[in-house]
């Protein structure tokens, strides 16, 4: 309980400035390309950004989920009819393969969201 409080003291003032930086931004037009922030991503709109990010995250993800699964078939070659082996190397395939799932998913259910409102909007 104690550790909650903490991060929640810490967490607050974080959150009140930056929420301060935010409403207090620059929204003026740029006339200066020099002296103006480009933006990096391109995305002009909260589901392009989402769209790029979770794209870049599984970009990311799927290399890392082949090194688990390979790395788990590894457990289950050097187990060797070992139960206490097979029963770690069982579950972590399975939290490798639930990984695997989760991301897509969430890849997949963002992009739908994302075709629908945009057929929506227009």
């Amino acid at each position: 309980m104690k550790s909650l409080i903490r991060q929640i003291a810490i967490s607050l003032p974080i959150l009140f400035v930056l929420c301060i930086v935010i409403v207090h931004a620059d929204t003026s037009p740029c006339t200066n390309s020099s002296d103006c922030f480009q933006n990096p991503s391109k995305n002009l709109t909260f589901d392009g950004f989402l769209s790029s990010a979770l794209t870049a995250m599984v970009k990311i993800a799927v290399p890392i989920i082949t090194v688990f699964l390979v790395y788990s078939g590894f457990l289950f070659v050097t187990a060797q009819g070992n139960q206490a082996k097979l029963e770690i190397a069982k579950r972590n395939f399975l939290y490798s393969v639930l990984g695997a799932l989760l991301i897509l998913a969430a890849w997949v259910l963002a992009n739908i969201i994302g075709s629908t409102v945009s057929q929506l909007l227009g």
